[in-house]
């Protein structure tokens, strides 16, 4: 009995100590390669491990996490920059369905990237990608910026794959801590904190503002517009038309102003959505030009009316099409499905009062031509 307890002693105590010994970077063994120095990262199971060839500036590096990445991909990213994500020159890997594991560099422009690939602002020499014990690992070899520091701002990351494509991280938990700094000549790394938080409230302000006020407001004030061909319901429904529109066209001002802000912050970094904001400069043109037509409407029996009528039509329709484009734009640029799908939703029900109010319409004319026909006879 006492024998075999000094067994499972011994063997749980070989567990406890393999699982720690996994833990150390300096003890992973590479099929093919070495590095003198390495480093366990604070977040996602990573370990980065380099060669640093001072003369020359040159960084040999391998990138990994202890965990089997089959159907995700993972990057390592040196971001010259800032400490964030945008401004980031990333080698990324991946293990396609078939197994066949690929690396390459996708320079990060955008939050809303898909990690594209394209070559980095860095001498890049080699990049490359092995499966070792069921881990994918980056390798690359690269010069550092020649700003005389050794010390780099460095991102690293994991996601989704979907048919073989990279998909959006997480966006809670450590997939957003997984940022510090790299020390290349004496190894030292640190955590920091990112500094763009505000340009983050910025732009969610940004979206939530614009969305509501173009994508939700102008849309909602047509509808309301419909409201009049129901009894009873003169002049009610004219103010709920323009209360509304009025209410989205200030909102729309705020949030358009937060959007070039975002620009002028975003000056530095090349930027891949400036159909965005071309589309955000027109609605603001065309919703100003509904504003001003406002106080110039002719009467109702006016002879000019009937043009008035015609070109308040195709400026609004205008307005509330190039606003729902845009609305999708930015979705597009920030990968928010769940925020997409809600406004969807949104569009289609309202589309569906819409019909409702239209089928109403006609059958209330309809109803009324009847009666007057009988009158008539």
């Amino acid at each position: 009995m006492a024998y075999s307890k000094m067994l499972a002693f011994c063997f749980f105590f070989s567990l406890f100590f393999i699982s720690s010994a996994q833990t150390n970077c300096s003890d992973f063994q590479f099929h093919d390669k070495s590095f003198d120095s390495c480093s366990n990262l604070h977040t996602l199971n990573s370990f980065i491990h380099w060669n640093f060839y001072q003369p020359s500036r040159t960084v040999e590096i391998a990138f990994r996490r202890s965990e089997k990445v089959h159907g995700r991909w993972l990057a390592w990213a040196i971001n010259p920059t800032s400490t964030g994500m945008v401004g980031s020159q990333a080698f990324v890997a991946l293990q396609h369905s078939d197994g066949t594991p690929e690396a390459y560099t996708s320079p990060i422009n955008t939050y809303g990237t898909m990690l594209e690939k394209g070559d980095l602002s860095l001498r890049v020499y080699d990049v490359s990608a092995q499966n070792i014990n069921g881990e994918v690992i980056i390798f690359a070899k690269f010069e550092i910026p020649t700003n005389g520091s050794t010390v780099v701002n460095h991102v690293w990351q994991e996601g989704p794959l979907q048919d073989d494509k990279p998909r959006i991280h997480d966006l809670s938990g450590d997939n957003v801590k997984s940022f510090g700094t790299l020390d290349f000549h004496s190894g030292k790394t640190m955590a920091t904190k990112l500094k763009s938080s505000s340009r983050s409230k910025l732009k969610i302000a940004h979206g939530i503002i614009n969305g509501v006020s173009w994508g939700m407001l102008m849309p909602l004030g047509v509808v309301l517009a419909r409201l009049r061909y129901l009894p009873l319901t003169d002049p009610l429904w004219f103010h709920l038309h323009i209360y509304c529109q009025i209410l989205a066209y200030f909102l729309g001002i705020t949030g358009g102003s937060l959007g070039f802000v975002l620009g002028r912050k975003s000056s530095g970094v090349k930027i891949k959505h400036t159909s965005h904001r071309y589309i955000g400069g027109a609605l603001l043109g065309l919703a100003t030009l509904q504003v001003l037509a406002r106080w110039l409407r002719p009467k109702p029996d006016h002879k000019y009316r009937v043009y008035w009528n015609f070109y308040h039509w195709c400026t609004g329709y205008a307005t509330i099409i190039l606003g729902i484009v845009n609305c999708f734009k930015g979705f597009q640029m920030m990968d928010v499905g769940i925020w997409k799908n809600a406004y969807i939703g949104f569009l289609a029900s309202l589309g569906f009062v819409a019909v409702i109010l239209e089928v109403l319409r006609w059958f209330l004319k309809a109803k009324k031509d009847t009666e007057e026909t009988a009158v008539g006879a």
